[in-house]
């Protein structure tokens, strides 16, 4: 056998191919952080991109309506229209002595109705869906409307995606996911400012430091841009943003957010006795809307501060703590991210990407809010009006590069 045949027949040796696979091995060490961290930004893109797809959806609407939804609509009963605020069914709703069950006939929707998304999907591609929609029936209702027309339980449960980010991992195949919820400011309940937000049980949550700005409804609705109303309007508390009211600048205006805690699930206990399904329709404040810390005027934090110190105009110092990340203080942008909580106990931004939460604003521009913002700097992103609030809550203008 010739020389050049045996060194065409001769193999690697052991130490080689040991050399060999620890170099493979490295490599895919060293790749492997990155990889990840590719997907992470292709899932937070993805979520930027369907929460720009909203902010259009938003834009068609105003556009055609001059006005922004109802971030959630609710019927009052006909035959005993309320009198006061505290006697709304959406009084009722948030602190749970409303049922959502009812037996017999008419009024037939009385109660939560739908969310803000249904109003919107014509504007996203869902013309089918909302004509299939009964807006006299509950979210929940299994009646239908028509012959051959899917009831609203059916329809509020079909998987929506540009409504569901891919971080999100609440999300449930075949159920009716939101991650996006809409900037209800400061208010707990337009119209009677005295619930806190609801955690297990329809009792106030464990983690509610304060019961809420006791503002006003003329204050209040100057907070936030969109709030609970009714189908009919007309009562007193049924506010409505439009164009003209945000006058503190659209472009630094918050529209919507990200939350985790929003959404499908096959039932929550809101209220005592009562399991309800929510979805992507469900009005209630947990499932629809993101509000700001109520610690602003909360205990131990003053009465919101003033913005009258030392003969000078100052944003007021108790601003910072609409998202403060101290001991004791549990509604900051992404707490819900370091804890276990179920669909509907956390109300406030949150999101899976890390470090902060995807956001649109009124002029349908989109941005990565830090959830290390300062409290000030959120608290004027919150509100539309801040600029026209009483002097001692007055907020000074925002200045583009501080967020």
């Amino acid at each position: 056998m010739s020389p050049l045949r045996q060194r065409r027949c001769r193999g690697f040796t052991l130490i080689e191919l040991l050399v060999v696979i620890s170099i493979i091995g490295v490599l895919i060490g060293l790749l492997l952080p990155a990889v990840q961290a590719a997907r992470r930004a292709a899932r937070r893109i993805q979520c930027g991109s369907n929460m720009h797809n909203l902010s259009i959806g938003f834009q068609g609407y105003i556009t055609a309506k001059n006005t922004y939804p109802n971030a959630g609509t609710f019927q009052e009963d006909p035959s005993s229209p309320p009198t006061t605020p505290a006697k709304s069914v959406i009084a009722g709703t948030v602190n749970g002595s409303h049922s959502f069950a009812y037996t017999g006939t008419p009024p037939l929707g009385s109660g939560p109705l739908y969310s803000w998304v249904v109003d919107l999907l014509p504007y996203l591609d869902n013309q089918d869906l909302y004509n299939a929609w009964d807006k006299s029936q509950p979210y929940y209702s299994s009646v239908s409307s028509g012959t051959g027309q899917p009831a609203n339980s059916l329809i509020s449960n079909t998987h929506i995606a540009i409504l569901a980010c891919p971080d999100d991992l609440t999300v449930q195949p075949g159920k009716g996911n939101l991650s996006y919820v809409v900037n209800g400011g400061f208010a707990r309940f337009i119209g009677n400012t005295t619930y806190g937000w609801r955690g297990t049980n329809g009792t106030p949550a464990p983690d509610d430091t304060a019961t809420g700005p006791d503002w006003g409804q003329s204050v209040a609705q100057q907070t936030g841009v969109m709030f609970l109303g009714t189908s009919a309007g007309g009562f007193p508390w049924d506010y409505k943003n439009s164009p003209n009211t945000i006058v503190d600048g659209s472009s630094q205006t918050l529209l919507a957010s990200e939350n985790l805690h929003a959404g499908a699930s096959n039932g929550n206990a809101l209220r005592t006795g009562a399991s309800i399904p929510s979805n992507w329709a469900c009005p209630h404040p947990n499932f629809c809307l993101f509000m700001a810390s109520d610690n602003v005027c909360g205990a131990g934090t003053g009465a919101c501060g003033t913005g009258l110190q030392n003969n000078g105009v100052i944003d007021g110092t108790n601003w910072k703590f609409a998202n403060f990340k101290g001991a004791n203080y549990f509604e900051n942008i992404n707490y819900a991210t370091t804890t276990s909580l179920n669909e509907g106990d956390f109300p406030f931004p949150s999101s899976g990407h890390g470090g902060g939460v995807n956001a649109i604003f009124c002029d349908g521009s989109g941005k990565f809010i830090s959830d290390s913002i300062d409290g000030t700097v959120y608290a004027k992103l919150v509100t539309p009006q801040g600029s026209k609030l009483a002097v001692a809550y007055r907020q000074l203008p925002l200045s583009g590069d501080a967020y």
